[in-house]
């Protein structure tokens, strides 16, 4: 365990989908005392009558999960993760504000672009840190996760000299607990690099209803992949974030092969009716584009499909 200098005692995981729960279990299994908040009623049902499994990279199982509805609890806590959807972010935050003190710090580790924008209209800062998960977690049922692979070092970063510093320190606990993660000073660009990708693939995966691989298998899919990442980047460099394209296409490439057998999470969100986090991906891009005066008709008609499927 990662010597505990800096406040590591009361963690919460707000969320436990995939993502929260795959950072829960690997931290409760690192022997810290973690506890997860869920809105879900069936979920809450399921983890305390089964327990919390993970399986793939590493063999978990949790029998002793703590899990409660938003709202049971008002200590300050030390660290906070929001592992929920980027549009039921603010709700969460909001829900989680006594739990919130001066010394508390909140990670956001949503996909997508102008996240942390959101956490801030209600905490400082200097507490928030801002994450880009790399890895693919699916939740196969209640407390039961899968995460067969990671792709790279997770990756964290602040806005803020404090936070910065409270960053490196959780990514050495997380590498610790077995989630391999870094720190980085300036984490835009990764969250750049990390969005457009997904921008790309998991919009074409959801609409095509098939596994991620399907993308390779077809030139002009592929090719389409490739004009829509090159489009968001345009967006990117306008915004000031510059991107190696080469590498770009490359990680873009790569994660195809690895995840040849993958559903994205926007796919299972249109297969299971759910929203998806297209206002938060596509739609970023094409709201930004409008500041800088940049036409993104890809994304635009990406947008609208989704949005169609998800009216379905």
């Amino acid at each position: 365990m990662f010597k505990n200098t800096i406040g590591f005692d009361k963690i919460c995981i707000v969320g436990m989908g995939a993502i929260g729960s795959a950072f829960g279990g690997f931290l409760s299994n690192a022997g810290y005392k973690v506890t997860f908040i869920e809105r879900n009623e069936n979920i809450i049902k399921q983890v305390e009558e089964n327990g919390l499994s993970i399986s793939g990279v590493k063999e978990i199982y949790l029998d002793n999960v703590t899990i409660v509805p938003p709202g049971n609890i008002t200590q300050k806590q030390d660290l906070i993760l929001f592992a929920v959807k980027a549009y039921s972010l603010e709700e969460a935050v909001k829900s989680a504000l006594p739990m919130i003190g001066k010394n508390t710090y909140v990670v956001c580790l949503q996909n997508g672009l102008g996240i942390s924008e959101i956490i801030n209209k209600y905490v400082s800062k200097e507490q928030i840190i801002e994450g880009v998960v790399w890895f693919p977690a699916t939740m196969v049922k209640p407390g039961y996760i899968e995460l067969l692979t990671f792709y790279e070092e997770s990756i964290l970063g602040g806005n803020s000299l404090r936070s910065q510093e409270y960053a490196k320190k959780l990514a050495l606990l997380l590498t610790s607990a077995g989630i391999p993660t870094k720190a980085v000073d300036n984490i835009t660009p990764e969250i750049w690099r990390k969005a457009i990708p997904i921008i790309a693939a998991n919009s074409i995966n959801a609409i095509t209803r098939t596994k991620l691989g399907i993308i390779s298998e077809i030139p002009e899919l592929k090719q389409s992949l490739f004009a829509v990442a090159q489009e968001s980047l345009k967006i990117a460099r306008a915004e000031g974030i510059e991107l190696d394209e080469k590498y770009l296409r490359k990680s873009m490439h790569n994660a195809l092969e690895k995840g040849n057998e993958h559903k994205t999470s926007m796919l299972l969100d249109i297969i299971n009716k759910r929203k998806t986090e297209v206002d938060f991906l596509n739609g970023k891009i094409i709201q930004l584009g409008k500041k800088h005066n940049i036409e993104t008709p890809l994304n635009l008609l990406i947008y609208g499909v989704i949005k169609a499927l998800e009216g379905r």
